[in-house]
């Protein structure tokens, strides 16, 4: 049925994303098979433990089910005869499966679709048709599927895992609600299933009109989506409609095909750990560009699917997770982007809220080592950067638009990249009258626009030095996308405060008044440590009593900037540094703060140091991934409340 050519859905959504005069996308049908090849019956019938597949039920809402063995292991799928996949499959209580056979009739009417993911080598294969024989044994349906529909599809957003059979479950149905009330909202327990998620199965349905049926006849898709844990999202305004981005993929579009032409979807979550399977079905709808903006700033494509049916199953899953091993995330899956409604102290500027596109005039630049510097920017507008928000820039302007790619093993990141980036604010731009803003950053190896900017750099300091100092001549222009970031400063007290544990008013003596010092932590490893100088210089008063931690190999570098950001102040806070370092540096002087000096990696017990308590203060922890987990953990040894954390994004 796939021979004759996109479907209205499927011609839609390549309209809308402008591939409608693209020779090889409207082509692409051709790689769809009519039946199902040699190689993928050997492929479902020997490689695969479980095969989420998508049935209706009796109102024609899709449905997601996992087929598997009752032993968890590959086998219990047979080539019977060309293109027939008979399926021996093992189903527990609330499994849609049990309901949606009751609409079997025999005569090939019960569609299915499905789709084959070996996690460990991220092969997929898809496939489509209807149910040819369905009889129920006990807890075991034989069925028949008659393939008329194949298609070898893209690994890239497959998160590697190593998966082994765990044949002894005990299913039980925790929630299960065929028809959620117009007033209802999903439990939290089913929220926190799907945003802990980096795996979806897509179910998707075509029903054909009368006037089409006989070229484009009614059909079922199955698909996955991946991505990094919390990829997914739900509304917290309904807490029930779920919203998943779409990355670029091969353009194809079926799922989203079917979508645009019947907005129906169903999503199937499963834990690879607990064996929990959550079935999700409700109206779907594709939004594109702006309008997906708007619902996920920064993202150019979703599909929304406003729930209303859910069943969540408990240990269902013959499958688990090999013990102490963990998933790999596919590198082409890009940063997590959370929902407009989320971002509460986000601003994006766009043309629906001013006049025209803001941009960014680069006007100076600092270079503090070969690897790291400061760009200095002027924006055609004000913006309103609270110290340790952060800037997001669009750098298709230097760099140019990106170009579609399906693959790029070399560099697998560059397949979404839009050269959007986000970088903290490190001077104080809090000022109303401010449009100069400076980005304190390091060139990251491979990257796009870091790269671009210190080949810049390097080209000037050999050949124009003076350009650095004013950068203005070279025209160089970004667009500002918005300000964003939670990771800011308390604010200062209006009165007294009581100390609860001490029961007595600690004062601190503030233009007559009395005030407890504000005490803050903060933990900063390498580069991390830039929003915490743009904090300092946007600090009102001297009412603060700071503990900086930081990690770094460079302290002859991260240091001086540091005491940049303290110089000029009239009221300084008191400010104590703890610096690891592998290489300490003896000659370093930091006027107006305390400085001490570590060898090595940052320990727990500097959290402790000298009896001061990491859990009497306010804890913000920014630094690469692995620097933050660390931390994180040591933290928690001590009794600091991990959700009291705040923790800066380190995606850039």
């Amino acid at each position: 049925m796939a021979l004759n050519g996109w479907h209205r859905g499927e011609q839609l959504v390549h309209k809308k994303l402008g591939h409608e005069d693209d020779y090889n996308v409207m082509s692409l049908y051709q790689s769809i098979e009519g039946d199902l090849s040699g190689d993928d019956a050997v492929f479902h019938t020997t490689r695969l433990p479980f095969i989420p597949v998508a049935t209706l039920d009796k109102s024609g809402r899709p449905w997601g089910s996992i087929f598997a063995g009752s032993e968890g292991k590959p086998g219990f799928v047979r080539n019977s005869r060309y293109s027939i996949l008979s399926v021996d499959a093992k189903v527990w209580p609330g499994e849609p499966l049990i309901e949606n056979a009751k609409e079997f009739r025999g005569d090939g009417s019960m569609l299915v679709a499905g789709i084959g993911i070996e996690f460990p080598t991220r092969r997929r294969n898809k496939f489509a048709g209807n149910v040819k024989k369905l009889e129920k044994d006990g807890d075991v349906f034989h069925m028949d599927l008659f393939v008329n529909e194949a298609l070898g599809n893209c690994p890239k957003y497959i998160n590697l895992r190593d998966l082994i059979p765990h044949p002894n479950t005990s299913p039980k149905v925790v929630h299960n609600v065929q028809n959620l009330d117009t007033s209802e909202r999903l439990p939290d327990d089913v929220i926190s299933f799907i945003k802990e998620s980096d795996t979806v199965f897509l179910g998707t349905t075509y029903k054909a009109r009368d006037d089409e049926a006989a070229r484009y006849p009614s059909h079922l898709g199955m698909n996955q989506r991946g991505g990094r844990k919390g990829f997914i999202r739900v509304m917290p305004s309904d807490g029930r409609t779920v919203v998943l981005p779409d990355f670029s993929g091969n353009r194809f579009m079926t799922s989203l095909g079917n979508i645009e032409a019947t907005p129906l979807a169903s999503l199937t979550f499963v834990s690879f750990t607990t064996g929990d399977i959550l079935y999700l079905t409700g109206k779907a709808t594709n939004l594109f560009n702006f309008d997906a903006q708007l619902i996920m700033p920064l993202q150019n494509g979703l599909t929304a699917v406003y729930v209303t049916g859910y069943v969540y199953v408990s240990d269902a899953l013959p499958v688990r997770q090999r013990p102490n091993t963990t998933a790999k995330t596919s590198p082409y899956s890009p940063p997590i982007r959370l929902l407009a409604e989320e971002e509460t102290k986000s601003t994006l500027f766009t043309l629906s809220t001013h006049s025209k596109a803001i941009t960014a005039l680069l006007t100076r630049i600092v270079l503090h080592s070969p690897t790291i510097a400061t760009f200095t920017w002027d924006a055609s507008a004000q913006l309103p950067v609270v110290p340790g928000q952060a800037a997001i820039l669009d750098f298709s302007p230097l760099l140019g638009a990106r170009r579609y790619q399906h693959m790029a093993p070399m560099k697998p990141t560059s397949v979404n990249d839009d050269y959007i980036r986000t970088w903290t604010v490190s001077s104080n731009s809090s000022t109303a009258t401010h449009t100069s803003f400076s980005l304190t950053m390091r060139e990251k190896q491979g990257g796009a626009v870091t790269g671009a900017l210190f080949s810049v750099v390097r080209k000037l300091a050999q050949a124009k030095p003076e350009l650095l100092s004013d950068a203005r001549p070279l025209g160089l222009k970004v667009g500002v996308v918005g300000v964003t970031g939670e990771f800011t400063l308390p604010a200062p007290p209006e009165a007294d405060v009581a100390d609860d544990e001490l029961g007595i008013v600690v004062p601190h003596a503030v233009g007559g008044r009395a005030h407890p010092a504000i005490r803050l932590l903060w933990v900063a490893g390498g580069i991390g440590v830039t929003p915490f100088l743009a904090m300092l210089r946007g600090l009102e008063g001297s009412d603060y009593d700071i503990r900086l931690v930081l990690s770094t190999r460079e302290p002859e570098v991260l240091v001086p900037l540091l005491e940049d950001a303290l110089r000029g102040r009239k009221e300084k806070p008191r400010l104590v540094i703890d610096l690891f370092s592998g290489k300490p540096n003896p000659d370093l002087v930091l006027e107006g703060a305390e400085l001490r000096r570590h060898t090595g990696r940052v320990t727990k017990a500097v959290f402790e140091y000298g009896g001061d308590q990491a859990k009497m203060r306010e804890v913000y922890v920014c630094g690469p991934e692995t620097f933050e987990k660390s931390v994180m953990a040591a933290l928690e040894d001590l009794g600091v409340e991990k959700g009291k954390i705040k923790r800066e994004g380190f995606e850039y």
